[in-house]
């Protein structure tokens, strides 16, 4: 009942959605805007980029304020606000004592800055701007960007003159090319400590100097941005980008059908029933967002309040190995996605790392799970099958107790409901007992980061195609930051510092050891690498390009101006107006297929409950060892 009532309580708000959508965005006639919409099954939450979570904030975001430094179209570092950048020397963080080292080579980023940027309310850009920018990051109370820029790191940004901005740093480094912060106005936000920023600023009517300008966000049904005609790259060809924010992947498919909305990303189910309608095109593209299953690895035992069975190296490798991946992949999610391993994606395969050895891989080996854990003196079974401690020196817990912990999934990830109960029966073949607790992204967000509550979890992980921002994550100092298993490991840690001062293939090889490190502990299982499943409506945009061939024009992009929003041109047709009709009829709909699913789901919990067999399981499933 609770899994019923999760589903429907979004789609009840839909005629509300539709009614917005209907009477104050769509244009019909040549005089109105010509308007760009863009569906989301998540909302835009933040408007603050300091404090942002969720992909739909960082793409907001993104369109908004721009960042020193983008990506392009194929996932190679762009000029945005930065025109250049070097490497220099720090000649004063030279020791003479020591001539034979030079502790000030490779101290110094050098940004040279565009002439010609303003913000939207038409105040220039300026290397002052910048240097702000990347000084309010070099402060302990922040950690949004810290994987690009910290305390840690860096001593200090500077103004050299009115196009350059140098940042010293603590460490050296020559992957100036990865400080890809957003860059906000210090007139607005120099009035604020650190501290408010991360605590209070909601910052309700952003100014940036990014391609779009915002105009309004109404809460869980639209973010409104209008385009920046003085913004310097070039202005984008239509007037306005709306977010339109669904609680049903299948309400948004059948807004795209009829063209009220013209892309959106979904789940493998309903892209597939998009595939070859009129005026729709699809493409699985290669993304920079790994999905995960976490384990509250945090050692502090005075702060965490997951199980601290999960500490053990043996049980978090365990249930790796119990995980069928291709199984969830292929029968689960549509078969859109490559086995996971560690974080960094095929989408960047130069940094790409898999097992070379059997001995290496984790992929699903029942048996090998199961001798690890009886090796780990977890042999013995309770009457259900669960293994219990079975030592007296366990140093996690007491002798006897269950290797039992509970598995939040996300109500609002389609996909991630789907695959839990999958995962449940995975882990009940090897003696490992979960209980799925539905929870929302934000009520997740909490558990995590804000209660180091979890036990385990699934979510996912989007990131740059550098691997610094990924493998930065994981650091211990981000523990309290972005860290969500709250993992660490001082192996992992110096080889972080290490190959910020390498290139080519001897990076490639301390990032690969990295990435072994993290995959054998097992902090995070990486279940797959799903491809982005875009669907998009030709019938008032043209110039969509190849999302395949160039994965970063991605309608999910984060970094700054998106590739795909600045080229798309609005063809000579009218944007027509959402029938308010069809969409509640789709509405009712959905609802009622829910609603007959609540009964199935209530009349199986009950046959069960009085004693009754419940025979649901497909042989696919029974096959997999799910019966």
């Amino acid at each position: 009942m609770v899994l019923g009532l999760a589903f429907i309580s979004p789609l009840i708000a839909m005629p509300l959605q539709t009614a917005a959508l209907n009477n104050s965005v769509v244009g019909t006639s040549a005089e109105e805007p010509t308007i760009l919409k863009v569906g989301m099954l998540r909302p835009v939450k933040m408007l603050n980029p300091y404090t942002a979570i969720d992909t739909p904030d960082y793409v907001a975001m993104g369109l908004i304020y721009d960042r020193l430094i983008t990506y392009d179209e194929d996932g190679n570092p762009a000029p945005l606000v930065a025109s250049s950048w070097e490497v220099l020397d720090w000649t004063d963080a030279d020791d003479p004592s020591t001539p034979g080292v030079n502790e000030g080579a490779n101290r110094i980023w050098r940004y040279h800055i565009v002439s010609n940027a303003t913000w939207h309310d038409g105040t220039p850009l300026t290397s002052a701007d910048v240097a702000y920018s990347i000084n309010l990051n070099i402060n302990d109370s922040m950690w949004a960007f810290t994987p690009y820029i910290s305390t840690r790191m860096a001593d200090y940004a500077r103004i050299v003159d009115s196009t350059t901005v140098d940042v010293y740093l603590k460490i050296p480094s020559i992957l100036a090319q990865t400080l890809m912060i957003p860059v906000v106005p210090e007139s607005i936000w120099s009035q604020y400590t650190p501290e408010e920023i991360m605590s209070n600023v909601t910052n309700d009517h952003p100014i940036g100097s990014g391609p779009f300008k915002f105009v309004e966000l109404v809460e869980d049904q639209h973010l409104l941005l209008e385009r920046n005609t003085n913004y310097y790259h070039g202005t984008p060809a239509y007037d306005r980008l709306m977010m339109v924010f669904y609680g049903s992947d299948q309400v948004m498919a059948e807004d795209l059908k009829n063209g009220n909305i013209d892309v959106g990303r979904f789940p493998s189910t309903t892209f597939n029933t998009l595939k070859g309608k009129p005026n729709i095109q699809t493409a699985a593209v290669d993304i920079c967002d790994p999905w995960t299953i976490g384990f509250n690895c945090y050692t502090d035992r005075s702060s965490s309040q997951g199980n601290p069975l999960l500490l053990d190296d043996n049980i978090r490798r365990a249930m790796q190995l119990g995980v069928n991946k291709s199984y969830l992949i292929n029968n689960v999610w549509g078969g859109y996605g490559d086995i996971g391993y560690a974080l960094e994606p095929p989408a960047a395969p130069y940094w790409h790392w898999e097992p070379q050895t059997a001995e290496e891989s984790l992929d699903f080996n029942p048996a090998r799970a199961n001798a690890m854990l009886d090796a780990a003196g977890y042999d013995k079974l309770n009457g259900d099958g669960i293994r219990l401690v079975n030592t007296t020196d366990n140093p996690y817990a007491t002798r006897n107790t269950p290797l039992s912990f509970k598995f939040n999934v996300r109500s609002d990830a389609p996909d991630d409901v789907a695959a839990a109960p999958y995962i449940k029966a995975m882990w009940k073949d090897i003696g490992v007992d979960v209980r799925i607790e539905l929870v929302d992204q934000a009520t997740l967000e909490t558990i995590v980061y804000w209660e180091a509550s979890h036990d385990v979890y699934m979510w996912g992980w989007p990131g740059d195609y550098d691997p610094q921002y990924l493998l930065g994550v994981m650091t211990t100092d981000q523990i309290w930051g972005w860290n969500d298993p709250f993992w660490s490991n001082t192996t992992y840690d110096a080889l972080f510092l290490e190959q910020m001062q390498q290139t080519g293939a001897e990076r490639q090889a301390t990032v690969f050891e990295m990435e072994k490190i993290f995959y054998e502990s097992s902090g995070l299982i990486v279940t797959q690498y799903p491809k982005g499943l875009f669907a998009w409506n030709t019938l008032h945009f043209t110039n969509w390009g190849d999302l395949v061939a160039h994965p970063a024009r991605e309608p999910e992009f984060w970094w700054g101006a998106a590739p795909l929003f600045m080229e798309l041109k609005p063809t000579s047709g009218e944007h027509g107006g959402v029938s308010s009709s069809v969409m509640i009829g789709a509405g009712v709909a959905v609802i009622a297929i829910v609603a007959l699913a609540v009964a199935y789901v209530l009349i199986r919990g009950r046959n069960k409950a009085r004693g009754g067999k419940d025979t649901g399981k497909t042989e696919k499933e029974k096959e997999a060892g799910l019966d």
